[in-house]
């Protein structure tokens, strides 16, 4: 989809992170936009922020984890603009406890939330898209999606799953002017969940193991729909070839990835909950607003 100006993108967690960055992004592209996450007050002020680019903005309240919020949301963006020509599944948290510790309630929120709310919101969407004849879904995975970082299983599970998810979508609907891609950053500075956690937790990957900045995921976002590309990984070269050498012989990459520390901030971030929370009561301190 080269054209992008006048037509509407939907982004979910769309009130901080990352979300922001691609929201400036696409309305840059003169796009009209659909921001949703929990948070209304902060919508509002993107909004506000956006709208004076000259695109139209429709700010949407949303818990992802709620089909019926879903549904309300698509039908305010149809109400709104007759549809939606993109979707950024952007929605998402991490739980980083041991997994033999971790509660089954959050488990199953952290899923819902990063996995199947973007694949209800892509069901709910598609049909509109295959009637106009096209359209484009855009699933933010992660570098976890391909390492699988301790302490972090239903991270690494659904990030891996929207990469599958996006794999099946490009398969499906071949030919019929609608397609997806992934986009799979590495540590993000700046903004997103490694930025947050490196501030509260002391975090820090290393420098091996490459950074990515959120600038640069916006970027790959734009470039992914207009080019149709069916996967982009944002990071410095290092992780990217860390990436391939996963593919080609796990046993060694995986010796490697645990060697020199490249999980060091998931290791650092569930010492610090178990600390001082001793369990997961639930998941108040996700970024996914």
């Amino acid at each position: 989809m080269r054209q992008l100006t006048g037509r509407t993108a939907l982004i979910t967690g769309a009130s901080r992170g990352l979300g922001v960055y691609i929201a400036r992004a696409l309305a840059n592209e003169g796009m009209n936009l659909v921001l949703a996450a929990r948070t209304l007050e902060n919508l509002e002020t993107l909004a506000g922020e956006l709208s004076q680019s000259g695109v139209e903005v429709l700010p949407v309240a949303t818990d992802v984890t709620d089909q019926a919020a879903l549904e309300s949301l698509v039908g305010a963006a149809d109400t709104r603009f007759g549809g939606v020509d993109v979707l950024v599944n952007n929605a998402g948290t991490l739980v980083l406890f041991p997994f033999h510790k971790l509660g089954i309630t959050d488990m199953e929120r952290a899923i819902r939330l990063n996995l199947v709310s973007a694949m209800i919101l892509t069901r709910l969407i598609l049909p509109g898209m295959i009637k106009r004849g096209h359209g484009h879904v855009v699933n933010m995975s992660s570098i976890a999606g391909k390492w699988g970082p301790p302490f972090d299983q239903v991270y690494a599970v659904t990030k891996a799953g929207l990469i599958g998810f996006t794999e099946s979508l490009r398969a499906e609907y071949r030919g019929t002017g609608v397609s997806a891609s992934v986009i799979c950053p590495g540590y993000v500075e700046e903004a997103g969940m490694y930025a947050v956690g490196r501030e509260k937790m002391d975090a820090v990957a290393p420098a091996w193991v490459g950074r990515a900045r959120p600038g640069p995921v916006a970027r790959a976002v734009l470039k992914a729909i207009k080019k149709d590309r069916p996967e982009i990984i944002v990071n410095t070269p290092p992780a990217r070839l860390a990436t391939v050498a996963t593919a080609m012989s796990p046993s060694v990459a995986q010796w490697v990835i645990r060697r020199f520390g490249a999980f060091a901030p998931f290791v650092r971030g569930a010492q610090v909950n178990l600390q001082t929370r001793g369990q997961v009561t639930g998941l108040s301190d996700s970024p996914a607003d």
